[in-house]
């Protein structure tokens, strides 16, 4: 199955309330956080009209892209804006040419309201609808340009325009703009796709891991301290056969995001400034302290994943002097942004 993704517009157009917010900028992210939530699925192609951040293709081309890659189903992204500050809510616009499509369309949207009203309160579904103009001898087409044009291919079955909530609303925009929210959204809306076509997720890809390069008086047991677990683990794990023997300039693949659990103590590597790829930047004295893991899953057992990295809560602060625990930070982190730290009361591994 093929799916393309349209965000709208470009880099910089349609500024929201909150300073830094713009709907195109906002909803390329979204679009490549349900590109990484969708091909978690067996058998499944996604497209984006948008490779980069600064284009901003026609309507048309958006459209009919769709119908060029074989597309069946075509999803464009958006958060939508009125003069009054106090319009809310999400909106999803369908083909006239696809009767039947509306089922779909309802549930995608009910799953973004759903999502969004968890933080905002206010988000309802303003409704699932077709919207038309007449063109060429009076024959009656869809209005917006990029459903218009994507079906015009056989191929397009469902075709949509997702309004997010609105960005000239400060509670809505809030909410768009936040840390977290855009993942939230792309995997309630993969759920949908998922569970409408039937799709199967595929296996449970390896955790990875992260590679550390070799620097002048390092020794695989100083790097393994660092990484929180054992020089034999890293031997075995990169073909070491002499553990003494490692070389400036080597690249040592350490697979620990997969040995941090709940209740491990853990740091913010250094050179980190964001909790994971794409958030915003932490303050400063988040540096100053350590942090117990308190979930490394959600609520349902699945892996959770922010900017593309699968990550861990951080709980409670620890005094790096002391060790006593401190109040939550209540944050997730990347697992490739930090690493196991160890106290005297605790036994190395």
């Amino acid at each position: 199955m093929t799916i393309t993704l349209d965000p709208g517009h470009g880099q910089f157009k349609n500024p929201g309330v909150l300073a830094g917010y713009y709907e195109g900028t906002r909803v390329f992210m979204l679009a490549y956080e349900l590109k990484k939530e969708l091909e978690k699925y067996e058998d499944v192609t996604v497209r984006v009209t948008r490779e980069k951040l600064e284009d901003d293709p026609s309507l048309t081309t958006r459209g009919k892209s769709a119908g060029k890659n074989g597309s069946t189903l075509f999803i464009s992204l958006h958060t939508n804006a009125a003069s009054n500050p106090t319009a809310h809510g999400v909106s999803v616009f369908c083909s006239v040419k696809r009767p039947g499509s509306e089922e779909l369309g309802c549930l995608l949207g009910e799953a973004v309201v759903k999502t969004m009203k968890k933080h905002t309160d206010i988000t309802y579904l303003r409704g699932v609808m077709t919207r038309t103009q007449s063109g060429d001898g009076g024959v009656i087409e869809d209005y917006y340009g990029v459903i218009r044009n994507s079906v015009k291919y056989d191929c397009v079955k469902y075709s949509y325009i997702i309004e997010h909530g609105f960005h000239t609303n400060e509670t809505e925009c809030a909410y768009m703009y936040g840390d977290g929210s855009l993942s939230e959204i792309a995997r309630a809306e993969a759920d949908v796709i998922g569970g409408y076509f039937g799709l199967k997720k595929k296996k449970d890809p390896d955790p990875g891991y992260v590679e550390y390069t070799v620097k002048p008086g390092d020794t695989l047991i100083g790097i393994a301290r660092k990484y929180g677990t054992t020089y034999k683990i890293l031997a075995e794990y990169n073909g070491i056969k002499d553990p003494d023997l490692i070389h400036t300039g080597q690249i040592i693949k350490i697979p620990c995001p997969a040995e941090i659990n709940v209740g491990d103590v853990v740091r913010l590597r250094e050179g980190v400034y964001t909790y994971f790829p794409g958030g915003k930047k932490f303050s400063s004295w988040v540096k100053d302290y350590d942090y117990v893991v308190s979930k490394t899953a959600d609520n349902s057992g699945g892996p959770v994943y922010r900017g593309g990295a699968r990550c861990v809560l951080l709980g409670a602060k620890v005094d790096r002097k002391s060790g006593e625990h401190g109040s939550p930070i209540n944050s997730w982190a990347s697992l490739e942004y930090i690493e196991k730290v160890y106290y005297e009361n605790k036994q190395e591994r």
